[in-house]
């Protein structure tokens, strides 16, 4: 194993390259740009295929379409979302410029994921060379969840800009000492703190990285005058902490949100039960952010079936070498680009962080230069093959590029269980309404309704049905009290009833809490039969997400 380590990173003679491969390299500008070219063709594709808002969207831009600028900077908006001032203000803009129309929110985080692709690029070319580059651009433009976020109207797409910035900026000023340069350095760090949270991960990291280089060389000058740059991101992450972020403090329900679904590295990670941990999180990177996988099956599929229907083995063993590669190449660059890493960690150990998907899509750019230089370093082994270099770039973006041509394809693929359908059951409802109907809204669907009724409006005024889970004791206690809301239905000739499949709680709510309505035989799975006895259904539209039925209210 030694010798094939040895004999991979050990970079290729050039009298050993046949002219193949030669040309194969010569031609990167060329692949580069058109792996570009498809990752926004993707991005606008689903930017103007203009899908409704989905819960997580609708919970943050409400906040956004319904208050200022100065009530923007409260640290506690509606639903308990969370959001830098920046991105929040810029959106906001969005709206006021163009309206409150999904594409409105959208285009801030359009702009910030079509702007990374371009800034990266320069990155790549600092940390890899040809082959390693071409990998790196690929998967930051054509990995599905990275496609997702950015036509999302939230911040995620926005804390990837932010890692590809602070990158760049180190690129560009991690070797020069002049006051100008460190003083730029510091306040292009501290303006990124104001648009991303996660960029403290990313800053701090490299402090700490280019802290430790110095020290170990005993470059003394140079570590007093990094103290510049690093005193300024430390000065604006403190005003803003102070101001917003300590009143962000997650509340239990959400810790336990996130416990339950294993977003905390164990701690101390020294067990079975942290090393488990960190295998099925090495996994999980691989399919979100990165979006290596293959095939994505049902979470109810045997592991070992997923794992090798989503080809992880390969990524996963491209992604260990990359560290690998890294620390031999250059250690100043492996400990700036692997800190942050750590840092989320030990974030995660201590709850402060989760570790989880669209959590962690800021790492993206981070990880991707550990996959990029260990295929540029693996692909030596190919050289003496007619472009033999291009075999594990091709094998690694084959899975991406496959699925975000099929999401193109089958459109409601996009965003997998995110994908939405509040907008367009609203409008089938408005648009079959009449006279002397009445539209009943479960407590499941409300944030919908409300959000869609107050920025697009409908010619209905819908009943709002109350959520009676957490007063009534069991399951005929509940629909007592539900027949309240039913008996508002009478003298309608027909009655519209609509409910999600997928929103079983609120904002607030533990998992499975009030437990007899979470057991089995209940409400949710007795709820249109129940609904079903006010009349004959006499027409229905039903998605993924949401259902529509119209009644026709029996006489009495």
């Amino acid at each position: 194993m030694s010798d094939f380590l040895n004999a991979t990173f050990r970079r290729a003679p050039k009298v050993s390259v046949c002219p193949a491969a030669g040309h194969v390299q010569a031609q990167w500008k060329t692949f580069v740009w058109i792996l570009l070219g498809v990752g926004i063709f993707f991005r606008l594709f689903h930017f103007l295929d203009n899908r409704s808002l989905w819960g997580d969207e609708i919970f943050l831009a409400t906040s956004i379409v319904k208050v200022n600028f100065v009530e923007l900077a409260n640290p506690m908006l509606a639903y308990e979302q969370k959001a830098p001032l920046g991105y929040l203000w810029v959106s906001r803009l969005m709206v006021v410029l163009f309206g409150t129309s999904e594409m409105a929110l959208r285009l801030f985080p359009l702009i910030c994921s079509i702007a990374s692709l371009f800034l990266f690029l320069p990155v790549a070319r600092y940390f890899l060379k040809p082959v390693g580059v071409l990998v790196a651009m690929g998967v930051l433009a054509t990995a599905p969840p990275l496609i997702y976020h950015a036509v999302e109207a939230k911040q995620y797409s926005t804390e990837l800009l932010a890692t590809v910035i602070a990158l760049l900026l180190y690129t560009r000023f991690q070797n020069k000492m002049d006051f100008l340069s460190l003083l730029l350095w510091g306040l292009g760090g501290a303006v990124l703190l104001w648009f991303s949270f996660s960029s403290i991960f990313i800053l701090a990291g490299m402090a700490f990285g280019v802290s430790l280089h110095y020290v170990l060389k005993k470059e003394w000058r140079h570590l007093f005058r990094s103290i510049l740059p690093f005193s300024i991101w430390l000065v604006s992450f403190a005003v803003s902490y102070v101001l917003f972020i300590h009143e962000h403090g997650d509340s239990e329900w959400l810790l336990h949100f996130f416990r339950i679904r294993d977003s905390f590295m164990p701690f101390p990670p020294f067990s079975i039960a942290g090393l488990q941990w960190f295998i099925k999180k090495a996994f999980s990177i691989l399919h979100y952010p990165l979006g290596l996988s293959w095939l994505d099956l049902s979470p109810s599929t045997n592991a070992v079936v997923r794992v090798l229907a989503r080809m992880s083995l390969l990524p996963l063993a491209v992604l260990a070498v990359g560290f690998v590669a890294f620390y031999r190449k250059d250690r100043k660059q492996f400990m700036v680009l692997v800190f942050p890493v750590l840092l989320v960690l030990i974030a995660s150990g201590l709850e402060l962080y989760p570790f989880m998907d669209r959590l962690v899509v800021f790492l993206a750019p981070v990880l991707v230069l550990f996959l990029a230089l260990s295929c540029e370093k693996l692909s030596n082994v190919f050289l003496k093959i007619p472009r033999g270099s291009l075999i594990l770039p091709a094998l690694l973006l084959l899975g991406p590029i496959a699925n975000a041509t099929h999401q193109v394809v089958d459109r409601d693929a996009f965003g997998d269980y995110k994908k939405s359908y509040q907008r367009e059951t609203l409008s089938y409802i408005d648009d079959r309404y009449k006279e002397g109907d009445a539209v009943y809204i479960y407590w499941n669907d409300l944030v919908g309704y409300r959000y869609y009724k107050e920025t697009q409006g409908f010619k209905f005024e819908a009943i709002e049905g109350k959520d009676y889970r957490f007063v009534a004791k069991d399951k005929a206690d509940y629909y007592s009290k539900l027949s309240a809301d039913f008996r508002k239905l009478s003298g309608n000739s027909r009655v519209w009833f609509i409910y999600s499949n997928r929103a079983w709680s609120n904002i607030g709510d533990f998992d499975g809490q009030p437990a007899w309505y979470y057991a089995e035989d209940n409400p949710r799975e007795t709820l249109l039969e129940t609904f079903s006895a006010l009349g004959k259904e006499i027409d229905s539209y039903k998605t993924a997400e949401v259902n529509v039925h119209l009644f026709e209210i029996k006489e009495k």
